[in-house]
């Protein structure tokens, strides 16, 4: 007998100027359409999501904000570049519902329109995260399905740093859910002591395409603004600490004879040198292919981590804090997993370029993916069906 074919209304951050929101978003679309679903991706963008990520740098009110606004004037148009980017790879690649919500009650609308609603992946039940870090509790109710009729579950959703009393606001929400799953081993048991629910351990969407079938679905071109070889510097860091680090960068293109790729979001007005090339511009494709392409990757992001280890790139992942820290950080979690903690550096002069490609054993890391997103589609094909 033919599997049920169900209408799939998906739920997540898939409008953040955010590498990771948008292709996370992308690939759970993907996924779920794969197994022969019809996906409508929610185009739930509240006003303050859309603040925060057009302004230049808005975190809020204040003159700390004003001040690193100030910073990002000299690469506006650059920035302004990089949203019609993400701009455009959403209208490409996403299929996104024809209406736009911005409020909560809004989404009522919808309360009928599929058989099964889909949360996640993303930090979408945080918050702290920066699209709900300053509103109201109520801009989280549709990220928490309260609009639906029909069956719920969720997809790799991720509280972050929401404290216990946090969670037991929440808690009664998901109770309502037929699925529960978190892409953090210790956010599972954090959801599961509010719901009373099990919740399953799945992999972040972004791994649920291996490198291939990224590449086979969006064609990555080399980029023309990036030399020929390059290390890739992607970093959430702010402009307070971009002055050091930017200076450190230098000292490693001049060691290691390559020149740097610098993709910083949040601080992106790099200084114009042989050393460093600014990619502020790229949208999610361009991202692809500068990982896709680079020598190596230096990165403090989550995501840059995971597309580094599934492109099979060298990489080293950057904290300004301990090595032990950083293992019980998500980054630290999913290297111990792939049996990478040893890729997590704490200065710039560990990253060693001299036959890197050599250096990194990746089959023991596809192993454990492997399985991990074996489980993970598992748990979507049995919750969806």
């Amino acid at each position: 007998m033919d599997e049920k074919h169900n209408i799939i209304g998906l739920i997540t951050y898939h409008a953040a100027y955010n590498y990771g929101s948008v292709l996370q978003a992308y690939a759970t679309q993907s996924t779920i359409t794969d197994m022969g679903h019809d996906v409508t991706v929610i185009d739930y963008r509240p006003l303050e999501g859309e603040r925060y990520y057009e302004r230049l740098y808005w975190r809020g009110l204040g003159l700390k904000s004003s001040l690193a606004d100030l910073t990002m004037l000299p690469v506006a148009g650059l920035r302004k570049k990089r949203m019609r980017n993400f701009e455009r790879f959403i209208s490409t690649n996403i299929h996104v519902g024809q209406r736009r919500y911005q409020e909560p009650e809004e989404l009522n609308s919808l309360a009928d329109a599929f058989d099964v609603a889909v949360s996640g992946s993303d930090q979408i039940i945080n918050k702290h995260s920066n699209e709900l870090e300053r509103v109201d509790w109520k801009y989280m109710d549709p990220y928490l399905l309260k609009w639906a009729n029909c069956r719920k579950i969720s997809y790799a959703s991720s509280p972050a740093t929401m404290t216990d009393d946090e969670l037991r606001r929440i808690g009664p929400a998901l109770v309502e859910f037929s699925a529960l799953s978190a892409r953090e081993r210790s956010a599972c048991g954090k959801l599961r002591q509010v719901s009373g629910k099990y919740v399953e351990h799945v992999c972040d969407p972004t791994l649920l395409l291996n490198a291939g079938e990224w590449e086979e679905r969006i064609p990555l071109r080399k980029s023309q603004h990036v030399p020929e070889q390059y290390l890739l510097f992607y970093s959430l860091l702010r402009p307070k600490r971009a002055v050091g680090v930017f200076r450190q960068l230098r000292e490693l293109s001049r060691r290691v004879g390559l020149p740097v790729a610098v993709l910083t979001p949040q601080a992106g007005n790099v200084p114009k040198c042989d050393e460093l090339v600014n990619v502020l511009e790229a949208g999610p494709e361009e991202f692809l292919s500068l990982v896709k392409y680079a020598e190596g990757v230096v990165t403090d992001s989550y995501h840059g981590t995971l597309f580094s280890i599934n492109f099979h790139k060298p990489f080293w992942v950057y904290t300004e804090g301990t090595k032990e820290h950083e293992l019980g950080t998500r980054r630290g979690q999913i290297l111990q997993e792939v049996q990478f903690a040893d890729r997590i550096i704490t200065d710039f002069s560990e990253v060693d370029c001299t036959d890197t490609s050599q250096t990194i054993d990746f089959c023991n890391a596809d192993i454990a993916l492997d399985i991990m997103c074996s489980r993970s589609k598992r748990y979507l094909h049995d919750a969806l069906s």
